[in-house]
């Protein structure tokens, strides 16, 4: 079985709880769990980085948007190559972010 690593950059003091409890936030670009693909990414949005191993068809099988973050594309798709460059979000809702925590191969800090 393929998996994937889900990578999540926080400041939280207790990250462990991150680890186990994930929560949705509101943020500029809506309401979730963000997390990415790309460990350079999430060093850009916390010093402490948590990381869930998933089955490669987890983003398949649950909802989630994946998208650039800069998110200038949605004004035309002539822009969108540009956009990606500065990194790819998957936004999870709450339900599959705890999906995520309980089902994941396995959990840890980076």
């Amino acid at each position: 079985m393929r998996t994937i690593k889900l990578y999540h950059g926080t400041s939280a003091s207790d990250v462990n709880n991150v680890l186990d409890c994930p929560k949705a936030t509101k943020n500029i670009n809506g309401l979730g769990f963000y997390c990415t693909l790309d460990l350079e990414v999430a060093k850009q949005f916390g010093s402490k980085i948590c990381v869930w191993e998933v089955e490669a068809s987890f983003l398949d099988k649950f909802e989630s948007i994946i998208r650039p973050i800069d998110q200038r594309y949605v004004e035309g798709l002539e822009t969108y190559d540009e956009c990606a460059r500065n990194g790819i979000e998957v936004v999870l809702s709450q339900q599959v972010a705890d999906l995520m925590s309980v089902y994941c191969e396995d959990a840890f800090v980076l």
